[in-house]
């Protein structure tokens, strides 16, 4: 229609979530929020990591923040983990309100849902799985958490934790994060099926419960296959390699179970999950490198981490393997399923956009602040990936390394972290207007390889 503007969800989407950021900011400024008060940066800088579900510290969580000051931040894990239009379709859903084309082009961009059939069931359908699941994770945190702190206080601890775990966020109300329960089995294994579930992504959930609960399908569906799969893959490879690396490294004089707990919880968390029940800056540069490569793929589309997503990661190698088998310009086979190709090609631009959007970073910030390059880098994948690992500050040992960092500093890993929680290809859709080729030109090859 004459004078109609098209919709341009993903920057509707961008929009939304630098909104929310800049009230998280105010709510974080003011006096009753913090114990010894906070700069406009550090206030900034917490309020983005909340939202993005990475868990990155400029802040003593548990000591520099009040009761409401922490109440503040547990509210925007909840909204970055569900996404802010999942919980306003969930009200709209609640109300028994239609919702508008544009309000559903949000949501399924915001979840990263192929159809924009049944949404309000489905988001009132992620928001009781969550609501259950959070409880659940409390009850079980806090039968740990209750055995060193009084009834009120390891409810308060239990609570936190279980939402933030969920969410993928990384942040803790215990200065020393998870390595105060190191001894522990309950709470590091209780946290880990929280980063898993979460992980995952609403969309496997719902294909879960769909097909062995409801009974409503036979067959799990290509997607949730491939996730499921691709996460135990990454969950076992993991924990074998920490074992191995570590096993007389950080893992030293831990009796055989222990370190089997220790080992498994490290190879979850770096899929965004953000908590460490060991001190990072003890391992090994292989583990560190492999704890890269984990944040760099992070967890599934729909859940609550960042990274390019387990899919897209399982999809570029059967994609590779396609093309050395000279199968160009095909369609990937796989459980006697075609996946088209342009999903392929998808999948190689969002590596391309993460690669480039990481490799920009590191270069601007060695450029700006003069610091140990590795520390930088591990950040820097720490905050693409929305996780939360750090090497940790060398001033401040309860905060992570971006502590470290210059105002500009900070304000570049931000902006990696909105990447990370957003998506790249959300930033890029948002950013540039597509505009389809109606011609070609003649072909001719060049040299390659």
């Amino acid at each position: 229609m004459p004078g109609s503007r098209e919709i341009n969800a993903p920057r509707i989407l961008i929009g939304g979530y630098l909104g929310i950021i800049a009230i998280g900011t105010i709510l974080l400024l003011l006096p009753v929020s913090t114990t010894k008060g906070i700069t406009f940066i550090d206030s900034l800088f917490t309020a983005s990591s909340a939202l993005c579900v990475t868990g990155l510290i400029v802040k003593n969580t548990a000591l520099d923040f009040t009761l409401f000051g922490k109440g503040v931040i547990l509210a925007l894990i909840q909204i970055g983990g569900l996404g802010y239009m999942t919980l306003s379709t969930t009200f709209f859903f609640f109300i028994g309100r239609k919702i508008s084309l544009r309000d559903r082009l949000l949501f399924r961009e915001s979840i990263n849902l192929l159809t924009l059939d049944n949404l309000r069931r489905f988001a009132w359908r992620v928001f009781r799985i969550t609501i259950i699941v959070e409880l659940l994770g409390t009850l079980f945190l806090y039968s740990a958490f209750a055995q060193r702190f009084a009834p009120p206080v390891a409810f308060g601890h239990a609570f936190f934790h279980s939402v933030s775990a969920f969410c993928n966020a990384g942040f803790s109300t215990f200065s020393e994060n998870m390595t105060l329960f190191s001894h522990s089995t309950a709470a590091p294994l209780t946290l880990a099926a929280l980063f898993i579930f979460g992980g995952i992504g609403f969309v496997v959930i719902s294909d879960l419960y769909a097909t062995f609960v409801k009974k409503q399908k036979k067959k799990l569906a290509l997607h949730t296959v491939i996730v499921l799969r691709t996460t135990a893959a990454l969950i076992v490879l993991g924990t074998l390699l920490i074992l191995l690396v570590e096993h007389d490294r950080a893992l030293l004089g831990l009796p055989l179970h222990r370190m089997l707990v220790h080992a498994f919880f490290q190879a979850v968390t770096p899929r965004t999950a953000g908590f460490n029940t060991l001190s990072i800056a003890l391992f090994s540069p292989v583990t560190l490198a492999l704890l890269m490569v984990f944040m760099f793929i992070g967890a599934s589309p729909g859940g609550t981490g960042g990274g390019i997503k387990t899919t897209t990661f399982a999809l570029l190698l059967r994609w590779a393997r396609e093309l050395m088998l000279g199968r160009y310009g095909k369609d990937i086979t796989t459980r006697r399923k075609s996946i088209p190709v342009e999903q392929a090609q998808r999948s190689f631009l969002l590596f391309t956009l993460a690669g480039f959007t990481i490799g920009s970073a590191f270069f601007l910030i060695m450029l700006i602040d003069n610091q140990v390059p590795l520390k930088v880098l591990f950040e820097i994948f720490s905050a693409f990936g929305t996780v939360g690992l750090s090497l940790g500050s060398s001033i401040n040992p309860f905060c992570s390394f971006v502590y470290d960092l210059s105002a500009l500093g900070k304000l570049i890993i931000i902006s990696v972290m909105i990447a990370g929680r957003v998506g790249t290809l959300t930033i890029s859709s948002a950013l540039l207007k597509p505009h389809p080729l109606e011609y070609s030109y003649p072909e001719e090859p060049i040299v390659i390889g």
